[in-house]
């Protein structure tokens, strides 16, 4: 945790990330306000549960808020999520409401696409190494759905560049869908999902889904207008 004021800004990390992927965007900030990063259960140094069976999206938004609670830093909270922390970003939105002060979801996963590929992922690693913690992916693609509403909140849905799956260098995985159909794909679903959640809409000009890495101003454009906001409510 660093700075001071209000709201502060939670980062809810990819897959296996802790904290580091946000240091360019936290840096890139106008705005000093009060700043968190955290590693999710079984990442970095956080205890891994007893019941290693694939979760909910929703058990980690839980944790998140008991963390939360746990710091006794006062509400609400602008959210940042990125890739599935998006996810998880997004059921606590749904949830709690009333913690909310600000979201931004910078290149969600699309949950979905796992399940209509040739050979469904039906669990997914929170991480590279087999003792982490993963997602029951058909159970949260339902949470996902359910939370994709409008928000009372400012909010803002960042998405990767125009092209960037056609960087990826084995679509196997990904068939029955030619790369230039994923990006296509992933360029409709981030509309929609801006769409329903009253959102702006960004798309990165650099880089690939690390965009709080490869074009962390647009990202910290984005924190700083939210926090802007919640100053002046």
């Amino acid at each position: 945790m660093s700075g001071e004021g209000a709201p502060t800004v939670v980062f809810i990390s990819g897959s296996g990330d802790a904290g580091d992927s946000w240091d360019a965007a936290m840096s890139a900030l106008r705005w000093s306000t009060t700043l968190m990063t955290y590693a999710r259960a079984g990442i970095g140094e956080s205890q891994i549960p007893a019941d290693p069976t694939p979760r909910l999206v929703s058990v980690a938004a839980e944790e998140l808020r008991r963390l939360l609670a746990a710091t006794d830093i006062a509400g609400p909270f602008t959210l940042v999520g990125h890739s599935i922390g998006a996810l998880i970003g997004l059921v606590f939105a749904a949830q709690w409401p009333e913690n909310l002060a600000g979201l931004v979801l910078v290149d969600a996963t699309d949950i979905q696409l796992n399940l209509e590929i040739e050979e469904p992922i039906l669990v997914f690693a929170d991480g590279g190494r087999e003792d982490h913690l993963s997602f029951d992916v058909v159970a949260s693609a339902d949470e996902v759905t359910r939370s994709g509403r409008a928000l009372d909140v400012p909010s803002v849905v960042i998405t990767s560049r125009v092209g960037r799956w056609l960087d990826v260098a084995d679509p196997e995985p990904w068939r029955p869908f030619s790369l230039a159909q994923l990006d296509k794909r992933w360029q409709r679903h981030h509309r929609a999902f801006a769409a329903d959640l009253g959102a702006t809409h960004k798309v990165a000009r650099l880089g690939g889904q690390y965009i709080q890495k490869d074009a962390p101003t647009i990202v910290a454009e984005a924190i700083d207008n939210l926090v802007d906001s919640a100053g002046r409510r």
